[in-house]
């Protein structure tokens, strides 16, 4: 990995951020995603997916070189000249539909690849997630429980697929970023991942705006993404319920990791309930 101790990152220039990293502009076309602290260990996968998904037919940006920066790990990567689908939605909400349809069908393209070797199972980061941050006893010991129950799988699995990672550039071409959550399971369990985002994940600082917005429209994106996910492959509907009561605690596990606890802790414990109760009663348990 190379060392660029002589660039200050408060001179580069950003170009977006998630909880795991913060993207910025570098030179010859590249841009440089620099891990936060804590997140450095999906250094790695990400190096290992970017090439199978590219390989795979699945629009990603190319790798540079491995980077660190200011004590941090990161990747210098294809710079692309894009909106992300969030972003975009956010201006222009009458393109949900299209938009969350077309990121379906790509989603199930990715998930019918083998996944690569070397990256961790479905299972492995749930189990990561929720043994290490701190979550109400009775949700930690259910996940357990229904994780012991699900099936692995051997499949490519994003980890984090939803509207703000993907890119729409200039000439229609949409591009899948932030790779380092990456794991091989079941379609199924990618899938209730991000029907889970879709249902309880906000935009990082979004505004006022954005939140309405996208509380509004949760159903509809649901139900576009998962028919242009059924258009290209099929996905077993119980199943992926299962996977959901499992998401859904990772996610609030995730939350708990990137905020501290505030004023708004005991609703997201609410919603990551209400979720569970409707994933269980659709998975007919």
């Amino acid at each position: 990995m190379t060392e660029g101790s002589s660039v200050d990152i408060a001179s580069l220039e950003k170009l977006g951020e998630g909880y795991e990293a913060e993207i910025f502009a570098w030179e010859d076309g590249q841009a440089l995603r620099l891990f936060r602290e804590g997140y450095e260990a999906n250094v790695e996968p990400e190096r290992i997916a970017i090439p199978a998904a590219l390989a795979g037919g699945i629009p990603a940006p190319r790798l540079g070189e491995a980077r660190r920066l200011g004590g941090r790990a990161g990747t210098l990567m294809e710079r692309i000249d894009g909106e992300n689908l969030l972003d975009l939605v956010g201006r222009k909400p009458w393109l949900l539909a299209r938009e969350a349809l077309e990121t379906g069908k790509i989603h199930a393209r990715l998930n019918a690849l083998p996944a690569p070797s070397g990256i961790a199972t479905v299972h492995e980061r749930a189990r990561e997630w929720v043994g290490n941050v701190e979550i109400p006893p009775h949700l930690a010991a259910l996940a357990r429980e229904t994780l012991q129950e699900l099936e692995g799988g051997d499949r490519f699995c994003h980890g984090d697929f939803h509207a703000g990672n993907v890119l729409l550039e200039r000439g229609g071409r949409r591009v899948v970023i932030d790779w380092g959550s990456c794991a091989a399971g079941p379609p199924e369990a990618d899938v209730a991942r991000t029907v889970t985002l879709v249902r309880l994940g906000e935009p990082l600082d979004a505004t006022p705006a954005m939140r309405v917005i996208t509380r509004l429209f949760r159903p509809l994106a649901a139900f576009a993404y998962l028919r242009g996910y059924r258009l290209m492959g099929p996905v077993d509907t119980n199943l992926m319920w299962r996977w959901v009561v499992v998401r859904a605690i990772e996610h609030l596990a995730i939350l708990r990791a990137i905020r501290p606890p505030d004023e708004e802790t005991p609703s997201r414990v609410a919603a990551v309930e209400g979720l569970i109760a409707v994933a269980q009663k659709r998975a007919g348990a």
